[in-house]
C-alpha cells in the first residue's frame, strides 16, 4: 500500500494534498508518479529495507537541474532552443539574433572607411571571397589602353593558369566598377558587381569566345567617345580560330589604389560590324 512508503508527516501532508496520476513503470520493479505541484519516485529496495518517497521541484530552474541536458522529445516543440532547453516567451525574446553584417562593417580595413564617389566603402584590400592572393596581372600607370586591353584577352587566353580563373580574376582587377553596390551594364546587360562569385559564372558565359583564345589578330580602331571615355575595337581568334569582334570601352581611373591607370568600364561581343544591341546603352 502506498501509506507503507511515507515516512514523515510534511510527507504525508504533501502526498494528500494533491491527487496522483500514476504512469506506467519505465522499467522492472521502478515507477514514476507526478503531481501538478511535485513528483514522487519509487524505487526498488532489497528485501529487508523500507523505501521512501522523495518530493523533487518540477521546476527545470532549480539548481539541482541546471546543468541537466534538454529531453530528447523536446527537440521539434516551439520554444525549444538548442543548448537551453525549451524557453518561455520572455526566454526567447532574450535570446540575442546574429545579424548579417556587409563586407562594409564587417571587413575590418574598410569598415570605418568614408563613402566615395563610386558609393562604395570599399578601400580595395578587402578579404577574398576566393580565398586566394591578387592576380599576378593588375592596371598600372605605365600601361597604354591598348596595353590594359591585350592584357585581359591575354589572361582569359591561359584562364587557368597558375590557378583556376585566375583570367577571370585579372578582368575583375581591370573592372572599373568591381565590387559596386549599384548595377551595371559592364557585360552590356545589367547584373550586380559586387559578389565576385557571380562575377566568375557572368564572365564564363559572356566572356566564352574569349577563353583559352589563340590571342588578338588586331586593333581595329581606338577613338575618344563623346563622354570622354575610350572605345576599344578589337578582333580576337577564339579556340578554334574563329574570328570575335570585342567593344572595350575603358576608362582612365580618377581615384583609389589604380589612380591614372586604365580599367574597363565595358567589355561587350559584337558582330563583325562592331554593332550590338547593348552599345546604345553603354
Amino acid at each position: 500500500h502506498m501509506s507503507q512508503f511515507i515516512r514523515s508527516p510534511m510527507a504525508a501532508l504533501a502526498f494528500g494534498a494533491s491527487r496522483l496520476t500514476p504512469t506506467p513503470p519505465s522499467g522492472r520493479g521502478v515507477g514514476t508518479t507526478r503531481t501538478a505541484i511535485c513528483s514522487t519516485r519509487r524505487f526498488s529496495f532489497p528485501s529487508g529495507t523500507r523505501g521512501c518517497v522523495v518530493f523533487a521541484s518540477a521546476d527545470d530552474t532549480h539548481p539541482s537541474r541546471k546543468n541537466e541536458k534538454p529531453e530528447t522529445n523536446s527537440v521539434g516543440n516551439k520554444g525549444f532552443v538548442k543548448g537551453s532547453g525549451v524557453l518561455t516567451m520572455d526566454q526567447l525574446l532574450e535570446v540575442p539574433i546574429k545579424r548579417f553584417k556587409p563586407t562594409s562593417e564587417e571587413c575590418p580595413f574598410c569598415r570605418d572607411a568614408p563613402v566615395k564617389e563610386n558609393g562604395s566603402k570599399c578601400l580595395g584590400i578587402c578579404r577574398n571571397p576566393q580565398n586566394v592572393p591578387g592576380p599576378l596581372i593588375f592596371p598600372h600607370e605605365m600601361q597604354e589602353v591598348t596595353d590594359a586591353v591585350r592584357l585581359q584577352i591575354n589572361a582569359l587566353r591561359e584562364n587557368d593558369e597558375p590557378r583556376s580563373h585566375h583570367g577571370v580574376q585579372v578582368m575583375w582587377e581591370f573592372s572599373v566598377e568591381s565590387g559596386n553596390m549599384e548595377r551595371s551594364r559592364y557585360f552590356g546587360m545589367t547584373s550586380d558587381m559586387y559578389h565576385y562569385d557571380h562575377f566568375i559564372g557572368k564572365s564564363l558565359k559572356f566572356f566564352g569566345p574569349l577563353v583559352r583564345n589563340k590571342g588578338v589578330t588586331k586593333f581595329c580602331d581606338v577613338s575618344e567617345m563623346d563622354d570622354g571615355r575610350t572605345m576599344v575595337k578589337v578582333e580576337v581568334a577564339d579556340d578554334v580560330n574563329k574570328p570575335t569582334f570585342w567593344v572595350f570601352i575603358m576608362v582612365k581611373r580618377s581615384f583609389g589604389k589604380y589612380n591614372g591607370c586604365w580599367q574597363s568600364h565595358r567589355v561587350v561581343q559584337t558582330d563583325a560590324n562592331f554593332h550590338s544591341e547593348y552599345l546604345e546603352f553603354i
